[in-house]
């Protein structure tokens, strides 16, 4: 059993065809089944739009390639052809025209406005390109622009081809000499082609705009006053092969608002609901003899209460009333009118002002040194750098401490979490709110907070607001 060199290449052929399948096939049938889920005005839109450039590549091609291939007479045919037109334009008569033509082994065919003069009629006539009722193409102008007033414009053809802008041959010198009163269709045509497809690009980009980008610019901005707007309710009105995507993003916004209430509402009353009973529980508290258990009891019940009261706080920082806080200023009364646990050290480098709330602001100050209180190195205090980058305000904090890893800085400013197992461990954690707070507060403001490791080896927490 033997098979061919040709057979042994067909079998390989064969053994990729699965492999071919997979990587060429498989992606086209996808994206022909992808091709039902795009808009139809899109692909429309995208068809035509193609069409067109294609259309104008192709008749600025073709006008560039008939002068590039028409500007290739050497010097020697370029003085012949000046000579004729010498001869021509200085006595166009019929004798001239017949002794040029007998000279030099020429059909020679002048056409004006009011006549036609040849010198052979009966060639001219039975040649197909001369019974048309168009005139023939233009094909090379022997005229240069400082001679147009005095002189016709002249075109030269072969005389056994159609006028598609063959060039002279050096030992041919057979020619057709034609002259126009004026003849420019190349240019016209082009001119209107490119203004037609000018005008429909702009027409396609005035639909694009209007069915899909003013609709994604409106899907745009509700996405991003999507957590102020959340309660408002407010419709985004929409049409066409867009409404989809805006139904599901207002079916979204419904389920987000729902849930997000929910949560509120439960936290709310289960902080409420857990007042009462604290309060018996403290009561009960008191009236214990003085004992070292009596004191670890009243001190349980205090950070519990501490705890309802901060996730009450939360849920009353989320609205407030606005203004408009100097940096410098606030810094300025905030630290002569309380007394800290920690040293500060205030730089203001650059003062600026952002669009916010004082009191709101003067509790993300107070979370953030009572944090540094806790756990870091009092000796070194706390530093606050007020800075100007761009249009952005940037407050930054940094202590000096044991410091955190990065696996538990990333979760530093998320409810309920704790991440301090090797700072101070003297000092009580507190509830995980703190920070948690002074998130929520930070971006109600339009601005941004996170934390990192100092250079010092502490916590660094950077505040940035758009200035204003």
């Amino acid at each position: 059993m033997w098979q061919s060199a040709g057979s042994g290449r067909n079998w390989g052929i064969i053994r990729l065809l699965p492999a071919l399948s997979r990587r060429f096939v498989e992606p086209v049938i996808c994206l022909l089944i992808d091709m039902k889920k795009i808009p139809l005005k899109l692909v429309l839109v995208v068809a035509v739009s193609a069409a067109i450039i294609t259309l104008l590549l192709l008749t600025l091609f073709f006008v560039r390639f008939q002068e590039r291939r028409l500007s290739t007479l050497n010097p020697a045919q370029g003085r012949f052809i000046q000579f004729l037109l010498r001869e021509i334009v200085s006595d166009s008569s019929p004798e001239t025209i017949q002794r040029l033509a007998s000279t030099y082994r020429l059909h020679i065919l002048v056409k004006k406005a009011e006549e036609t003069i040849s010198s052979d009629p009966d060639y001219f006539r039975s040649k197909p390109y001369f019974r048309l009722k168009r005139e023939p193409w233009p094909v090379r102008r022997m005229r240069r622009p400082e001679q147009a007033p005095r002189r016709p414009k002249m075109f030269l053809l072969k005389d056994d081809h159609a006028p598609v802008g063959m060039e002279v041959v050096r030992g041919e010198n057979r020619f057709i000499l034609v002259k126009y009163g004026d003849d420019s269709r190349v240019r016209r045509t082009a001119f209107l082609v490119t203004f037609s497809v000018v005008v429909v690009l702009a027409l396609l980009f005035f639909l694009v705009k209007r069915w899909l980008a003013d609709p994604l610019s409106e899907l745009e901005t509700a996405i991003r006053a999507f957590p102020e707007g959340m309660y408002a309710g407010e419709p985004i009105h929409s049409s066409g092969d867009l409404r989809k995507l805006f139904d599901a993003f207002r079916e979204m916004k419904e389920q987000v608002r729902q849930a997000m209430a929910d949560k509120e509402r439960l936290l709310r009353d289960v902080s409420h609901d857990l007042k009462s009973p604290i309060t018996r529980m403290r009561v009960a508290a008191e009236m214990l003899p003085v004992s070292p258990i009596r004191e670890r009891i009243m001190k349980d019940l205090s950070e519990l209460q501490s705890l309802v009261n901060q996730v009450l706080d939360v849920q009353k920082r989320k609205n407030f009333k606005r203004e408009i806080v100097n940096v410098e200023d606030f810094f300025g009364e905030y630290l002569r009118s309380r007394k800290t646990e920690i040293p500060v050290k205030l730089e203001v480098s650059a003062p600026f002002s952002f669009k916010g709330n004082r009191e709101q602001f003067a509790r993300v100050v107070e979370n953030l040194l009572e944090n540094s209180a806790k756990y870091a190195d009092l000796s070194k205090g706390v530093s606050i750098d007020c800075d100007v980058k761009g249009e952005t305000g940037v407050i930054v904090f940094s202590d000096s401490g044991d410091g955190l890893g990065e696996e538990i800085i990333e979760h530093l400013f998320e409810p309920f979490f704790k991440g301090d197992p090797s700072r101070r461990q003297d000092i009580p954690g507190g509830s995980g709110l703190g920070l948690s707070i002074c998130k929520t507060i930070v971006e109600a403001m339009d601005g941004t907070i996170h934390a990192a490791s100092s250079e010092s080896g502490g916590l660094q927490v950077t505040i940035t607001f758009p200035c204003e």
